[in-house]
């Protein structure tokens, strides 16, 4: 079991954060060899082509607002690796252009 689970309660937010592991390992995940620019693509198509991502940036820019969730668990575990780092502020920061900035750019 990840980190990140072991510390969570299942809640609405660990089930949003369930959507954000599936998209951080079917996407991100540095052992597919995949580049940063066609991670991100294919990260886009499948929020927006997804009902199953229905609501999902909303309930992403509140786990990165939030202190409670430790994004370099979520960027680095047992069934994955995006990208180690050395702290949370700087774990939020590759989140944040990982994961919100494909979709603002959506949106624009």
């Amino acid at each position: 079991m990840a980190e990140f689970e072991r510390r969570l309660p299942r809640t609405r937010a660990q089930m949003s954060l369930d959507r954000v592991v599936r998209a951080l390992r079917t996407c991100f995940n540095s052992e597919d060899g995949l580049s940063i620019d066609v991670s991100k693509r294919l990260y886009a198509q499948l929020v927006f082509s997804s009902p199953a991502f229905s609501g999902f940036k909303e309930e992403l820019e509140k786990a990165l607002s939030d202190p409670a969730v430790s994004w370099r668990a979520l960027l680095a575990c047992e069934d994955y690796e995006v990208q180690m780092v050395e702290t949370e502020d700087e774990a939020r920061v590759i989140a944040r252009e990982l994961l919100l900035h494909p979709l603002n750019a959506q949106d624009e």
